[in-house]
C-alpha cells in the first residue's frame, strides 16, 4: 500500500516566503552598503579633479616646448582653457570642472607655459566651494613636471 505523502514532507520541498524575503533583506543591504563605500568623498574628487589638471597642464607645457608657442592657461569658476597663438592640439573650448564646487582657491588663475623648457616655479591651489578643509596644491619648480604637493 502507497500512502499519501505527509504535510511535513510537502512543506520541506520549496522555500517559505518568509525565508525569501529575508535572503532578499540580506541582499538590499548588502548592495546598500557596497554603493555607500563606493561613494566618492570631496578629497577623492579634489584629487582626480588635480591628476587631470595636471596632465593637461604637461601636455601644454610640452607643446609651448616642442612648437615654441606660448601657452596660457586660464581658471574660471566653470572650468579652465588654453590659450594659445598658433595651431594647437589643446582643446580651444573650456574644460569644464569635474565637480561644480572644484575653484582655484589661490590668488594665481593664471599660468603661463613655455616656450623656454625651464619654467619660473608655479603652483596653484585646488579646493571646493562648499568647504575650505578639502585643498590640494599642484606645484613646479619649474624643472621638474607639475606634481601634487600637500
Amino acid at each position: 500500500m502507497h500512502r499519501a505523502p505527509t504535510r511535513s514532507k510537502a512543506k520541506s520541498l520549496g522555500f517559505t516566503l518568509l525565508e525569501l524575503l529575508v535572503v532578499l533583506l540580506i541582499m538590499a543591504l548588502g548592495s546598500a552598503g557596497v554603493a555607500w563605500s563606493l561613494r566618492q568623498t570631496p578629497e577623492q574628487t579634489l584629487e582626480r579633479e588635480a591628476q587631470r589638471l595636471i596632465y593637461w597642464l604637461e601636455v601644454a607645457r610640452v607643446q609651448a616646448s616642442v612648437q615654441g608657442q606660448r601657452v596660457q592657461w586660464v581658471a574660471t569658476p566653470l572650468g579652465y582653457s588654453f590659450w594659445v597663438n598658433g595651431p594647437s592640439t589643446l582643446p580651444k573650448e573650456l574644460i569644464p570642472w569635474l565637480a561644480s564646487s572644484t575653484r582655484v582657491i589661490s590668488s594665481n588663475s593664471f599660468l603661463v607655459l613655455g616656450p623656454e623648457p625651464i619654467l619660473s616655479p608655479q603652483s596653484i591651489e585646488l579646493g571646493m566651494q562648499d568647504t575650505n578643509a578639502v585643498r590640494i596644491k599642484i606645484s613646479t619648480n619649474g624643472l621638474s613636471p607639475f606634481a601634487l604637493s600637500r
